[in-house]
């Protein structure tokens, strides 16, 4: 996705907010797949994870007149979206604790042009989320957030209404934490992790 500026996105969700129609598919084709993919995320499957981002584009629409472009408008969305996505969460732990990784997670992994590679992505995304789910929630989730879900860390901030600082400072134990977890299980994998960042990225290539 290209940079956009702060006068981009106040102009296209003033254009949104006015009623036109084509304004608001740009701002659903420019978020759709980051919003769904932070949905899933709150969420313990697929249906639930469409459910959840019709919802926050809902919320959005309805709120759209409100945004003054003072941060980028995904960032804006996000945080607009912080009550719904926590309150989705709560509701569907206890079925999340039981539900294995999502199809849906595991093909936002794979290109399909190189199958090797593809099922290499699979079973590390398959460990990682493994390990993540062992972890605290505080330090998962901004690890799923930015290194599986690519959001920026002012998007982060935004969604869990965090200071930069603190999120790298969990982000970081985080980072660790999960390395540490998967060496305990598979070796060969932690290593690939460990000597390169971009390994954790899978879910965002």
């Amino acid at each position: 996705m290209a940079t956009r500026n702060l006068s981009d996105d106040l102009e296209l969700a003033r254009e949104a907010a006015a009623g036109k129609s084509a304004a608001w598919d740009e701002i659903v084709e420019l978020y759709g797949r980051k919003i769904f993919n932070v949905a899933l995320h709150f969420s313990s499957r697929q249906e639930q994870a469409e459910d959840l981002t019709q919802d926050i584009f809902l919320r959005l629409f309805r709120n759209l007149h409100k945004y003054r472009g003072d941060v980028p408008l995904v960032a804006w969305t996000l945080r607009l979206s912080r009550n719904l996505c926590i309150d989705h969460y709560r509701r569907t732990r206890r079925e999340r604790e039981t539900v294995f990784l999502s199809e849906a997670a595991l093909e936002l992994a794979t290109s399909g042009a190189d199958p090797q590679l593809d099922a290499q992505r699979r079973e590390l995304l398959t460990q990682v989320h493994a390990a993540l789910r062992e972890m605290r929630e505080e330090l998962a989730i901004v690890v799923s957030l930015r290194d599986l879900q690519g959001l920026t860390y002012l998007e982060i901030s935004s969604l869990l209404d965090l200071r930069v600082g603190t999120l790298k400072s969990r982000l970081n134990r985080g980072r660790r934490e999960l390395i540490e977890r998967i060496r305990k299980r598979h070796g060969s994998i932690a290593s690939a992790i460990a000597t390169s960042e971009r390994s954790l990225r899978v879910a965002a290539c």
